[in-house]
């Protein structure tokens, strides 16, 4: 009868209970182990545990655990709650927490296990261990640091924001708000502003970024977040709240800026670039050919120049825009590296002060070329031209160098030049030579210069495979260091003049720049017909007793476009004829396959470029 009554009392219990003896087999299991391990408590007595509950990988430490206790009446786990996996009838695997003793009536003969499924409990666990660990994560990932201000009081800071504090040079304090004391003096009262905005009720929150500057001058980007938690009278007199050191996060955003910003001047270039640089190139094209007239009085020449000077540096900032907002596809070319240099650099001197002594010395780079886009280098070194005369308001020199290297001297390769740019100005203070390559980034007053100059520079040497370095010290001037790869010049000179008088049918939309066009290559000695349209320029170069040397036509002249126009006027005649393809839209590049006597012009373009181009396409067809 007791054990009867005890049958009884287990069956109420809501664990598992399961009774074996020492040959491992189950001689007692309650309601509650049927309904763990599905099992009919009839059908579990008489089972080996093994083959019951136990899983197959934990057979042989059962068996060890058993025997250990046959010998000597004790084991590891006798008389503790130990948490290990079961396995139920069906084969499903779970956790358990099990209790195990034995029985005193038999001595030890019979031993009872507690069973409890720990599921629910071992899911929640592993959950909140995730959720610490990635809490520990996040921690010490985060560049945030706590304070507490009382107002009027002192004000208390995390450990990172002391260690912070004292990289930085600076010395915790009790000031309001928080880092105040060093605080860039720009950024100060901003920061007062919204402190006080929140301590008056104005905000619901307290938050600013800001920049501090460390002892030795370094500066980081710091970003607050606090809100009042206690009140006095209405007023907040404790505010707590963290600081987060952003100085990556705003260096990146400030780049995106950046990248919006030049996206939308490449669409405000581009709308414009077009009707522009016809009319650039007509005005250069026209004061060229003004100044090669005979007889020209001295101001007017001088007159002229400046015109041409403005022209270029209106041309310049377009392309600066271009370059950087919607960079187009370059075509790249040999050309002669020092007759480059000095044309670029007599243009230069036509803007520069009087007060401004220029010396150009080119002569050691004679037989060299490199291969850049024919507009990239004027371009480059008029940008450092211009930075220079800024430099220098009241005067100075400024040396333009070229030097051939060879090898270790020469990093971008075997063969390489090295130009040098250097002027006896203000210099740059080295806490912005850092940024000088950088969009936008200028420390020119306000109206004076847009920050794009030197950025095109570099996007200029670096499209030409080069390299380029600056130098500077402040009260002593700066000099800018470029590097390029060189080839021995291959003297193509004579095939830039041809021995005869090209027939060249223009086909240019604008007016003013088809006139200029049309005049400048009969200036030069061609037979030039002056089409309106493609299809009229097809028709004249492909009808007569004579058909066209060379085609100057504009990329999307009207009826038939540039490219369609050279294609089938070579298909109905049979021959290679040249063709200058003449643009200002950024992006264009020439069509696969077009044959080497093409070229395509960017406008706007100088009238010797045209001529050499001409010339150049002609020779090619000739031979």
């Amino acid at each position: 009868m007791p054990h009867e009554h005890a049958g009884m009392a287990a069956d109420l219990l809501p664990d598992a209970i399961i009774t074996i003896g020492l040959d491992s087999n189950i001689q007692y299991a309650n309601l509650a182990a049927e309904r763990l391990f599905g099992f009919d408590r009839g059908s579990m007595v008489g089972c080996s545990l093994v083959d019951a509950i136990i899983p197959p990988e934990m057979a042989a430490q059962h068996e060890r655990g058993m025997k250990q206790y046959m010998k000597s009446r004790t084991g590891p786990v006798i008389g503790r709650r130990i948490e290990v996996v079961a396995r139920d009838r069906a084969g499903r695997r779970f956790p358990i927490e099990l209790a195990i003793f034995p029985d005193p009536a038999t001595e030890g003969r019979s031993i009872h296990a507690q069973i409890r499924e720990v599921s629910d409990r071992v899911a929640r666990e592993a959950e909140f261990r995730a959720e610490r660990e990635q809490l520990a994560q996040f921690l010490d990932a985060t560049t945030e640091g706590w304070w507490d201000c009382e107002i009027g009081g002192a004000t208390r800071y995390a450990d990172r924001l002391v260690a912070l504090q004292t990289e930085m040079g600076r010395e915790a304090a009790s000031v309001e708000p928080p880092l105040l004391s060093w605080i860039d003096r720009d950024d100060a009262l901003r920061v007062r502003d919204a402190w006080l905005a929140h301590l008056e009720g104005r905000t619901a929150r307290y938050e600013c970024t800001y920049r501090v500057r460390a002892a030795d001058g370094e500066t980081r980007w710091m970003r607050d977040r606090g809100r009042a938690v206690h009140f006095e009278l209405g007023r907040p007199t404790r505010i707590v709240g963290t600081t987060s050191d952003v100085t990556e996060q705003q260096a990146a955003e400030e780049a995106l800026a950046n990248v919006k910003r030049l996206e939308l001047l490449g669409l405000l270039a581009g709308g414009f670039a077009h009707d522009l640089n016809n009319l650039l190139t007509a005005i250069g094209g026209q004061a060229d050919i003004a100044s090669s007239e005979p007889s020209v009085a001295p101001a007017v020449l001088e007159s002229l120049e400046a015109i041409r000077f403005a022209t270029t540096k209106a041309t310049m900032l377009t392309s600066n825009m271009l370059a950087l907002g919607k960079p187009r596809e370059s075509t790249v070319r040999r050309i002669a590296l020092r007759p480059a240099i000095e044309d670029a650099m007599r243009l230069a001197a036509i803007g520069l002060n009087r007060a401004v002594r220029l010396v150009v010395d080119a002569s050691a780079v004679d037989g060299f070329d490199v291969e850049v886009d024919p507009s990239a280098l004027p371009q480059i070194l008029l940008n450092l031209a211009v930075n220079a005369r800024d430099a220098m308001p009241t005067g100075g020199t400024l040396r333009v160098e070229a030097l051939p290297l060879e090898g270790r001297a020469a990093t971008v390769a075997p063969h390489a030049v090295r130009i040098v740019v250097e002027d006896t100005g203000c210099g740059i203070p080295e806490a912005v030579l850092a940024r000088v390559f950088e969009p936008f980034f200028t420390t020119k007053p306000k109206g004076v210069g847009t920050g794009l100059g030197l950025a095109v520079v570099r996007q200029s040497v670096t499209a030409a495979r080069g390299r380029i370095a600056v130098e500077s010290t402040v009260g002593r001037g700066t000099r800018f260091i470029i590097e390029l790869p060189a080839f021995v010049s291959t003297a193509q000179a004579a095939q830039i003049k041809p021995s005869r008088s090209l027939r060249v049918v223009v086909a240019e939309d604008h007016a003013l720049l088809c006139a200029m066009l049309t005049e400048s290559l009969r200036a030069a000695g061609h037979d030039v017909v002056d089409a309106g349209d493609g299809a009229l320029a097809l028709a004249q170069a492909t009808h007569g007793e004579r058909i066209a040397d060379v085609l100057v036509l504009d990329v999307y002249v009207p009826s038939i476009d540039g490219f369609r126009v050279h294609a089938e006027a070579e298909l109905r005649t049979g021959r290679q004829i040249g063709a200058v393809f003449i643009t200002g839209e950024p992006g264009v590049v020439l069509p696969p396959g077009t044959p080497e006597h093409c070229e395509l012009l960017f406008k706007p373009f100088e009238i010797q470029s045209l001529l050499e181009a001409v010339a150049r396409v002609g020779a090619a067809v000739a031979r």
